[in-house]
Order: structure tokens, then sequence, then C-alpha cells
């Protein structure tokens, strides 16, 4: 899959002048969007000159439309994750009934383990391991269900990963090791997750889209819109809505084995490289009033006294607050270039 996913990519590159993530997170999402916001940007563009000497112009509104309405998307990324991943957004009663279900998703596939295994049947033992590794595993090594949708149960799992084998917290360390990698690897990557990336947007527009078309539908029924968009009338409409949802629903599921590649490349990198934020881990003797002293020193040239803790200037021999003889600090500080602590 190596392969064609790089000539994709390639081909995306340089027919289009975008890099890959660029496509998938801006280009694709703002295309689609445009469709599901058709009367909008439709009336828009009917606002410009249509002759042939000036159809370009029309060209680059939909193009810069497309773009700033994808890149708008793009920063909704984050809040997109939480709601399919059932962070936000979800009633008590829809996140209960979203866990019970993949509780039972949870428990058939280990009974067709189970029942693989008494069995000696190897590929359906295989197999339904395969789909029990998408949740989280817990301190007994059994997979165990901890968000309501089976996409948050693929993020937990792997984001769980470096807290359940080395103790690392993966919000914390995560920035300090990529910041660690090489440029070329990093862009490898963020390449590959941003496939997972795009898909799940397309999947939050269609079903967006699906809402915003049936209620244009109903508006319309009811008098209070005038419709527009290319689907015949109110009953299309709503009938487009349907096929909206199904294309969200579609672009979804299509997202997660993209989204557990992602995971496995997550954890891959804590496995390889969080040797590189070692030295993190060596805090010196006194560090933090190491820190706090040379930062007093070489912000404001003060030295934290002694006796009160208070910064004075270094031309002051005397503590203007407790009076506190500072002479010697100060011959030593010459002296040695060790600057005084708070004790």
């Amino acid at each position: 899959m190596e392969l064609p996913f790089e000539a994709a990519k390639g081909a995306v590159e340089k027919g289009l002048l975008v890099r890959f993530p660029i496509f998938m997170r801006v280009v694709l999402p703002g295309a689609l969007a445009s469709a599901v916001l058709y009367p909008t940007v439709a009336w828009l563009l009917g606002r410009l000159p249509a002759n042939a000497e000036q159809i370009w112009q029309r060209f680059a509104a939909f193009a810069v439309c497309v773009f700033v309405i994808g890149a708008l998307i793009s920063t909704l990324t984050s809040e997109i994750y939480k709601i399919y991943e059932g962070r936000i957004f979800w009633p008590d009663r829809l996140l209960r009934w979203g866990e019970r279900l993949q509780e039972a998703r949870l428990r058939r596939f280990r009974q067709k383990a189970e029942t693989a295994r008494r069995a000696g049947d190897t590929a359906r033992y295989d197999e339904a391991w395969y789909q029990l590794r998408l949740y989280p595993i817990n301190e007994q090594g059994e997979p165990y269900v901890y968000r309501p949708t089976l996409l948050g149960n693929i993020l937990a799992g792997y984001e769980q990963y470096p807290d359940n084998r080395y103790g690392m917290d993966s919000v914390f360390y995560w920035p300090r090791i990529w910041l660690q990698m090489e440029k070329e690897k990093k862009e490898a990557i963020d390449s590959q997750w941003s496939v997972a990336d795009g898909f799940l947007l397309l999947s939050a527009i269609c079903l967006a889209g699906g809402v915003l078309w049936l209620a244009e539908s109903a508006a319309a029924v009811a008098g209070l819109w005038r419709f527009t968009p290319p689907a015949g009338g109110p009953g299309w409409a709503a009938l487009a809505a349907l096929g909206w949802w199904l294309a969200g629903y579609g672009f979804y599921r299509f997202s997660l084995p993209f989204h557990r590649e992602n995971g496995e490349l997550f954890k891959a990198i804590f496995d390889l490289y969080r040797a590189g934020i070692w030295e993190i881990t060596n805090l010196r003797p006194q560090e933090k009033q190491t820190w706090d002293a040379a930062w007093s020193y070489l912000q404001y040239l003060r030295v934290v006294c002694p006796n009160c803790t208070r910064m004075i200037p270094v031309s002051t021999e005397r503590c203007t607050v407790c009076g506190y003889d500072l002479k010697p600090l100060l011959e030593n500080l010459r002296a040695t270039g060790k600057l005084p602590m708070q004790p």
C-alpha cells in the first residue's frame, strides 16, 4: 500500500501545486462543503460576470471559496474529533447507548475468539483479535470499552499506550518527542496521518450537510425558504439529505483503518524515540532555584536576598528590605560566577 499512497501523493502535489496534507485537510473538505452549501456558493458566483472573457473570475472565486471554507473547517479538526470520540455534545442517554453498543460488539468478538480457539481455527481466532485490538487494553491485558464510538476506542487504545507501557503521559511527552524527530520523517508521517484526518472531515461535512438539506427542505415545504439546491424540489432534497448521511457514515468507516495505522505508528514513535528526550529526566540539584536565580539576574540584573528572598539590584550592598549584608554574596558572585539562590 506504500507505493499507491506515494503515487497519489505525488500526483496531487504536482497536479494541484499543493502539498498532500493541505489537499486532504483543506482542499477536499472545502470542495465538498461548497457542494453542501450549493445555494449560497452558487448565489455568490452568480454575482460575477459570466461572459467568455471573464469566466476565469468565476473559477478563481470558486477556488478561493473552496480554500477559505476548507481552511475554516480545518481549524475545527480537534473539535470534530472530540465529537466523533464521544467526548463532547453527547447527551448522557446517547452516551450510555453508544457504550452499550460497543460493549456488545466487544462481547461478540470475544465469543468468536473463544469459539475459534476451542476449535483450533487459527485464522478465525486471529481475525477476531484483529477486531479486539481496536480497543484499549486494561492492566490485565484485556480489551475494554472506553468511549461510545469505535473511533474513540481506537484513539484511546494508542493514546494510552505510552502510559501503560512506559508511564509516559502522551499529551505531555508527544510534542517533545515530535520535536526530536527528523524533518523528513515528520513530513512523511504527517502526510500519512492527513488521510485519516481528511476522511473524517469529509464525514463530518456530509453529516452536517444532511441536516442542512433536510432543514432547507422542511423550510421550503413550510414556505419559509425558496428552495434552490439542484435536487428537483423539497422532496428530492430530503432524499438527498439521506444520501449525505449515508456518505458521511461511509467516509467515517473508511477512515477507521487509516486511524488504526496511524495509531500503530504513534506507538512505534514512542518505542523508538523516547530515548531522545531522556535528558529531560535528569534534573540537577536545586534546578528550580538555579533557573529562578538566573532569570532574576539576566532579566533584571538582580540577585535573591538569602534572608528575605526578595530580588535586590546587584549595585546594592545591603538588602533594601531586610538590611541583610549582600557584600560577601556579591563578591562570591564576581569571583566564582555562581548566582546566589533562594535557600
